[in-house]
């Protein structure tokens, strides 16, 4: 077994040992939150956690630590550093990654269980009001009338995301990835856009005025458009094995998921914000699409055709819409941000049409 194949095998036992671990610790502490039969008698189903319970943690945290200490000690640095291993930097991001999943799958790990123990003291805390059945169902029908997507579901897009980019990485050259983008990733994100927006079509928000309504079709109109360009310009790129930006196409649509579910699934005021943020970040992100695939602007190209007159009114419209969620403040009055969001599209269209370079003479 060749040293790349053998730290893989070190790092995944790792991972397995952790996730193994913190399972356990899981199915314990489930088991001991289940109210005996004098607790359910009682009336009193608050939690307090174990003793043992910290003592499991302890030891996931040692075993984790024992583990790091194994993979970066000495001997094993100095096998590392007298192969080749370090020097192939698809293996190095590839080992990278993974410690940090571990390290990553730990603080959630953590973090759930902190938040678990802080919900539970809550709802202790306000299990002593006790509310008639009617006057429950009174509070819990407007609730349910208005309730949106939780955003954790977001990370099993995200996990297969990060996938994709790993099976890029590790496997395909270059000539792959760019096939893969061009002829997948691209034409399944298109497809995905226009079934949301069809979606959208057909979808009724008892929650929201009508106004709010313009603004979410305006929004996911314009990135969707957006993204039809983006496509565009990977194809014209023609890359092949020139292409280096299979990083920068992937977050560029990963972001256009976020902001589109955003905008389109949640009702909190600053949805339309964080759209303005996505077009002020999308002609930076094409800058450095063009720096990594060594694209050379045209001579004599004007500068309305570059990314910064697209720059300059998205940083505008940004400022423009913080102050009006500062005057729209506590109240739901959308019209005149409405009227603003046209006007910034029918100028962002306008800037669009300009861009196109003009036929050599």
């Amino acid at each position: 077994m060749d040293e790349r194949s053998l730290v893989f095998v070190e790092v995944m036992i790792a991972i397995a040992v952790v996730g193994v671990l913190a399972f356990l610790i899981y199915l314990i502490t489930q088991y001991a939150r289940r109210p005996s039969g004098a607790v359910a008698e009682g009336g009193d189903g608050g939690y307090s956690p174990s003793w043992y319970e910290f003592v499991l943690a302890a030891v996931l945290l040692l075993v984790v630590g024992a583990i790091l200490v194994w993979q970066f000690r000495a001997g094993a640095h100095d096998q590392l550093a007298a192969s080749d291993w370090r020097l192939d930097l698809r293996s190095l991001i590839f080992f990278i990654v993974m410690l940090m999943a571990a390290g990553l799958g730990l603080a959630v790990f953590v973090i759930s269980v902190f938040v678990r123990l802080h919900r539970q003291s809550r709802e202790a805390a306000s299990a002593t009001d006790v509310l008639p059945a009617s006057d429950a169902a009174a509070t819990a029908a407007p609730a349910a009338a208005v309730q949106t997507p939780s955003s954790l579901r977001l990370l099993g897009l995200l996990g297969l995301a990060v996938a994709i980019l790993l099976l890029n990485w590790i496997y395909l050259p270059r000539t792959g990835q760019y096939a893969l983008i061009l002829y997948f990733v691209y034409p399944a994100t298109l497809g995905v856009a226009l079934v949301l927006l069809f979606d959208k079509a057909s979808r009724a928000w008892s929650a929201k005025s009508g106004a709010e309504t313009v603004r979410e079709w305006l929004f996911c109109d314009a990135l969707t458009f957006l993204l039809f360009l983006g496509f565009l310009n990977l194809y014209q790129a023609q890359a092949g094995e020139k292409y280096a930006a299979m990083f920068w196409d992937f977050l560029a649509i990963a972001a256009f998921f976020l902001v589109f579910w955003l905008v389109d699934r949640k009702l909190t005021r600053y949805r339309f914000l964080v759209a303005y943020a996505y077009l002020i970040a999308l002609p930076v992100l094409l800058l450095i699409w063009e720096a990594v695939q060594e694209v050379k602007a045209p001579e004599g190209l004007s500068w309305w055709s570059t990314i910064w007159p697209f720059f300059g009114l998205a940083v505008i419209f940004f400022v423009l819409e913080i102050i009006s969620l500062i005057a729209t403040r506590g109240t739901d009055h959308q019209t005149v941000p409405a009227i603003k969001d046209g006007i910034f599209v029918v100028v962002y269209g306008i800037l669009l049409i300009v861009a196109v370079p003009g036929a050599p003479v």
